[in-house]
């Protein structure tokens, strides 16, 4: 009545020859088979077919026979065909003088903690590869530094000894400048994943007018919205607060940036206002705006507005652009807006509260 009962272990009878001669509630809950459909079948019925002919059935046997008994982890056959992962023991049965009467076999279902265990593993491989991942953005992007920076010293260095009338060689050296610019902004995005990848992502706050930072990034970038077809304006109201200047100037870079490559021949609007105890800078643009389902995916790493064939870029601008702003205890977001194109808005508390470190 007790193994009839259990039904969370297949506990069962082999004879001798390794046929089935009992079968409780357990086994047929968990192989699938009745007593009557299974009693006299031979026990290799629960094994794939590679195992049958390499002879695991037999092996297991001969081991339980010589050594009494005989433990195993592996795939087994239910009646459907399905597979499941078992664990399974095997004790040979004898009578008073010696002689083998058959096998007693238990045998436990482990597939969720075998798929637990496999999961756990996969987790773990994926974390080793994006820290191995981050490691190398990290020291490329260090190396990379650089020669770039020498290489740029160089170009400029060429175009000053150029006399003014070689117009030709001139414009060329201003092409391979702006590349190494770019290249340059690329690999400090690069640096600026890996710090915060690593926890080495740090804010130097200090008390300074907002207004006065957004003006100054803005004021940078005329000359490339100009080249864009863009009409590049700005209005800002006194905002005094705490905040990283380099950090802000950063995110109002990448935002302008980012709607003078999305939003090329529109007019692009730069505001700052006070909203309570926040300061709020939003960038305006006339583009096509965001695309659905876009809005809750721009903010991560390497996620693109649109596809790297028709704009530039590796993806990291905006969630660069997440990270310093929530490290500033603020937020940002991005919709349409009701006349066309899309809206950046970034909220800032005015006097946040910073560690002596903020990564």
């Amino acid at each position: 009545m007790l193994v009839e009962s259990i039904k969370d272990y297949a506990i069962f009878m082999l004879d001798a020859g390794g046929r089935v001669a009992t079968w409780n509630a357990g086994a047929q809950r968990i192989k699938g088979y009745l007593a009557h459909e299974i009693i006299g079948r031979h026990f290799s019925v629960f094994y794939p077919e590679a195992d049958i002919l390499a002879g695991k059935t037999e092996h297991e046997l001969r081991a339980a026979t010589r050594d009494g008994r005989f433990e195993d982890e592996g795939w087994r056959l239910r009646k459907d065909g399905t597979r499941f992962w078992a664990n399974v023991v095997i004790t040979a049965l004898r009578d008073p003088s010696g002689a083998l009467l058959g096998f007693a076999k238990v045998t436990r279902d482990l597939t969720e903690r075998r798929q637990l265990e496999d999961e756990r593993v996969r987790l773990a491989r994926a974390h080793e590869a994006v820290r191995l991942r981050d490691e190398f953005l990290s020291l490329a992007s260090h190396e990379l530094k650089t020669p770039l920076t020498v290489l740029r010293l160089q170009l400029e260095a060429l175009r000053e000894r150029l006399p003014a009338d070689d117009r030709i060689t001139r414009a060329k050296l201003d092409r391979s400048n702006r590349a190494g610019q770019r290249l340059t902004e690329l690999v400090e995005a690069l640096l600026d994943v890996s710090r915060i990848a690593t926890g080495q992502f740090t804010l130097h706050p200090e008390r300074a007018d907002l207004a006065d930072i957004v003006a100054t990034a803005v004021d940078r970038l005329h000359e490339t919205a100009t080249a864009a077809g863009c009409a590049l304006s700005v209005t800002a109201d006194c905002a005094i607060g705490t905040w990283d200047r380099s950090r802000i100037d950063q995110v109002v870079t990448n935002l302008v940036s980012n709607a003078i490559r999305y939003a090329a021949g529109t007019p692009i609007e730069v505001t700052v206002t006070r909203s309570s105890d926040d300061a709020v800078i939003a960038v305006r643009d006339r583009g096509p705006g965001l695309a659905d389902g876009q809005v809750n995916r721009i903010f991560e790493r390497f996620e693109r507005g649109a596809s790297i064939r028709h704009f530039a870029g590796l993806g990291l601008g905006l969630y660069v652009v997440r990270q310093i702003t929530e490290a500033h205890g603020g937020g940002v977001t991005a919709e349409n807006s009701t006349g066309g194109g899309a809206c950046f808005t970034v909220r800032l508390p005015l006097d946040a509260v910073f560690p002596a470190a903020v990564t």
